[in-house]
């Protein structure tokens, strides 16, 4: 019962203080009552709480009122982590807000590395977590201990996130994302294997026309099946086979 009784004066104590617009004395960082004793971790996907704690380098010592811009630091030197901000919660809690990074495709590097939206290798192990991305044809080898993929890459990337925000129902489909020689986008599904030719920036309208017309033909013909769907031509949708 003391020890509540403390911890609410302390608290009244600190909130009078903030009220009146002054700083928290330098002393509680010595109260006992305000050792870190939890920490609940929103926002993280791939990050467990664990990782968090490690990251803001947490020990037995560590008292809520420490300069939270500090572990927000920390936790922000993580690749992983875009974002981050840790708020109290008396008497001995860190609330911590994090805002991952994204994988949007799995790059060679040889290994297959998810990427995030610019660019960024991200250290997730897709053989421990399932990712289910479109793989990108680098344009040459990402330099060992590179954190960023070339330029070329990036904008394929790009070219991959902008479609994921027009269609995702079309890049659901999408398993190898390239360049060709001639600029062409070359997005390829695997069932069925049909290549997809885009100019970059090709609107979502233009692609469902594509789907529409491959449709069509299959259903012309079953056993005749297109396996390319060029949409490079102004309204034209060229349905043909490699051969």
């Amino acid at each position: 019962m003391r020890r509540e009784l403390k911890i609410i004066l302390v608290t009244l104590a600190v909130g009078g203080a903030w009220a009146i617009g002054g700083r928290v004395p330098g002393m509680l960082d010595e109260v006992e009552a305000f050792h870190v004793s939890d920490v609940q971790v929103a926002g993280a996907r791939y990050l467990t709480d664990d990782d968090v704690r490690d990251l803001m380098e947490l020990d037995s010592e560590a008292n809520i009122w420490s300069d939270a811009s500090i572990w927000a630091d920390r936790l922000e030197r993580h690749t992983l982590v875009e974002s981050a901000r840790v708020r109290r919660r008396l008497p001995g809690t860190l609330l911590v807000d994090i805002r991952e990074r994204r994988p949007v495709a799995l790059v060679s590097t040889p290994t297959l590395e998810p990427v995030d939206a610019d660019g960024v290798l991200l250290p997730i192990d897709p053989s421990v977590v399932r990712l289910d991305l479109p793989i990108i044809e680098a344009g040459r080898d990402v330099a060992s201990g590179a954190r960023l993929v070339p330029g070329a890459t990036r904008e394929l990337i790009r070219e991959v996130v902008r479609l994921m925000d027009g269609d995702t129902a079309f890049l659901q489909m999408v398993s190898e994302v390239a360049w060709a020689d001639d600029r062409t986008l070359v997005a390829r599904w695997s069932d069925p294997a049909v290549d997809f030719l885009l100019q970059p920036g090709t609107s979502s309208h233009r692609i469902r026309e594509g789907i529409l017309s491959l449709d069509h033909a299959v259903a012309q013909d079953p056993r005749n099946h297109p396996d390319v769907v060029d949409l490079r031509f102004a309204d034209q949708v060229v349905i043909r086979r490699k051969e």
